[in-house]
This record gives C-alpha cells, sequence and structure tokens, in this order.
C-alpha cells in the first residue's frame, strides 16, 4: 500500500524554500540551541525533518564559523556578524533557488504546516506575510518572505537596524491574524528545553495531534530512551 503523498507548499503557483535560522549565541539557552537533543536528534534536525516533505529546498541560516550538525539541507552562513535575525534572513534569502520562503526559526520545535500554507498563500499577492496573535504581537520567525523584500532588509542593515518589525511597513505585508496561539512554542531558556523534553517524553498525547510533529518526536524519545537503558 503507498504511503500518503504530501503536497508540498507553493507560493503564486511557485515552488518555495524554507530557511531555518540557527544562528545565535543562546545566551538564555546557555547553548546552542541548533545542537539540542531531542530523542536521537538535534534540535536543528527535529525541525527542519517537518519542513522537508513540503518545500523544495530547505536552506539552514547560521552564524559566520559556526558549527552544525545537519546533512540534509544546505547551510548558509550571514554576510556580516552581529546582525541578527534579518541577517539571517538576507542571507537566506540571497541563497534561495526560489522567490519566496518560509523562515522559521529553530527553536521552533513543533511546525503548524496548515499555517504556513496559509501564509504562503497570503504571501501570493504580497512580499511578506506575517502572522499576528490574539495579543497583537508579530511573529516573524515563522513568516514568509520574497526577495523583493532583499533591498529594503539592506537598507535596514545598513542603517543599524537590527529589528525586524521596521521591515513591514516598508515592504507590501500582508497580516495572517490567528485567534489560538497555543502552537506556537519557543525554546528560549534552559527550562523551556527541559519542559519541551518532558512533554515529548511521557506526555500524554491529545488526539489532535495524533501523526503529528510533537506526537512523532514523543515517540522518538521513548525509542531513544528505551535504547539507552538497554546499552
Amino acid at each position: 500500500m503507498m504511503g500518503t503523498v504530501r503536497k508540498r507548499i507553493q507560493c503564486g503557483g511557485k515552488p518555495m524554500t524554507a530557511i531555518v535560522l540557527a544562528g545565535g549565541r543562546g545566551l538564555r539557552m546557555m547553548a546552542d540551541k541548533a545542537g539540542l537533543a531531542v530523542g536521537d536528534r538535534t534540535l536543528l534536525e527535529h525541525v527542519a525533518s517537518q519542513l522537508e516533505p513540503h518545500f523544495e529546498e530547505i536552506l539552514v541560516s547560521v552564524s559566520p564559523g559556526q558549527k552544525i550538525r545537519f546533512a540534509s539541507g544546505r547551510t548558509v552562513e550571514d554576510g556580516t556578524p552581529g546582525q541578527g535575525p534579518l541577517g539571517g534572513i538576507l542571507a537566506g534569502l540571497k541563497a534561495a533557488a526560489n522567490d519566496a520562503s518560509a523562515v522559521v526559526a529553530c527553536d521552533i520545535p513543533d511546525i503548524s504546516v496548515p499555517l504556513l500554507r496559509s501564509l504562503a498563500r497570503a504571501a501570493g499577492d504580497a512580499e511578506i506575510a506575517v502572522p499576528v496573535g490574539p495579543a497583537g504581537h508579530f511573529e516573524p520567525l515563522f513568516a514568509v518572505y520574497r526577495k523583493s523584500a532583499i533591498p529594503e532588509i539592506e537598507e535596514l542593515l545598513q542603517a543599524g537596524e537590527r529589528s525586524i518589525l521596521p521591515l513591514f511597513g516598508r515592504c507590501r505585508t500582508t497580516v495572517l491574524r490567528i485567534e489560538d496561539a497555543a502552537w506556537l512554542r519557543n525554546l528560549n531558556t534552559r527550562t523551556d528545553y527541559e519542559s519541551y523534553i518532558r512533554s515529548i517524553a511521557g506526555g500524554k498525547a491529545d488526539p489532535s495531534e495524533k501523526n503529528g510533529p510533537a506526537h512523532e518526536a514523543r515517540e522518538r524519545a521513548k525509542a531513544h530512551a528505551k535504547s539507552q537503558k538497554k546499552a
């Protein structure tokens, strides 16, 4: 019996790239977030594995000289150190083979593919499509950007701006309002990370997330724990 074929996400009828932002010093985490263990994988591999079936190309944006474990995609170094996520987005967009890219931070461990599809559709008539949660906060590191935003990003960086938010007023931006932001879980601190690992290793799965990323990660974590006990 043949498996289910996943339809790749497109923007304006054209294929897309997924850019995973894995740079940064991880000061609050006190570790390189991309290399944190999630079961028998790194956090970066865990995130990328959820994106791979849905995008034509996967790029990982890293800081200059940063060494990461990632075999299934291409890494792209920021052009200039210290420019933050905006610099990572710029490097990724320049390197991308496709016009539109989904930009995802590697510390968002569970990817909402339906939301990415909605953002891709919204970006068909815009340069940027970004979600806004119930509290009115933008989520710029889970958004879709097109190459036409590159000149504006470069101007902001040249002016010394590091925040992504001013970019939205300079580009044709579609805001996608979401009523429930429960899907968005950021691993910013060691406590966040340890809580997430406990939830996937021993927590009970919600029926609605069966076969979803959290469910799959939970099963991998359980299998890894068993193998460690046997060793």
